[in-house]
């Protein structure tokens, strides 16, 4: 049986309170022949940098296979897709789940067959929502042209 990390979205509290993604999170592991063994969620300090999860897998205290994320929400708050992080979590060996989406990403080739879903995503957000909507949130972050949201060349990174 695998076992996840289940990382919440506490930027999205307001639309899915915390009982609901522990719920999402644990149906996605049942549904990947797997168990939640530790959950965490970011500080509304740490959503833009991942800080308090990076830190979880710094300690490696525990055997996981994989981190399931309530949304892939969690990947924008930065300002722009947070590609070299999710990048940095399969290179350490971890599949990646958004419970919301039913989207998984076990592995480099699954992240570039995907890469145009989170390309679009990212315009989805910016056509739908004011630029400020997560500032109370995350702060105000430098603003992005389209053109530099997310280039082919970040889709590259090494």
């Amino acid at each position: 049986m695998k076992s996840y990390y289940s990382c919440l979205d506490a930027g999205f509290v307001k639309y899915a309170p915390q009982s609901l993604q522990h719920l999402a999170n644990g149906e996605k592991a049942k549904k990947l022949s797997g168990k939640i063994i530790f959950y965490t969620a970011e500080d509304f300090k740490t959503l833009p940098s991942h800080g308090v999860i990076k830190a979880k897998m710094d300690e490696k205290q525990a055997n996981i296979d994989g981190i399931i994320f309530f949304t892939l929400r969690q990947f924008f708050y930065g300002g722009r897709f947070d590609y070299k992080f999710l990048k940095y979590v399969l290179d350490e060996g971890y599949e990646v789940h958004f419970a919301r989406e039913d989207i998984s990403v076990e592995n480099q080739q699954r992240l570039d067959e995907l890469f145009p879903i989170f390309y679009a995503t990212q315009f989805v957000i910016k056509r739908d929502e004011a630029e400020s909507s997560w500032d109370h949130i995350t702060g105000p972050y430098e603003r992005i042209d389209q053109e530099q949201i997310i280039s082919k060349e970040l889709h590259n990174v090494a």
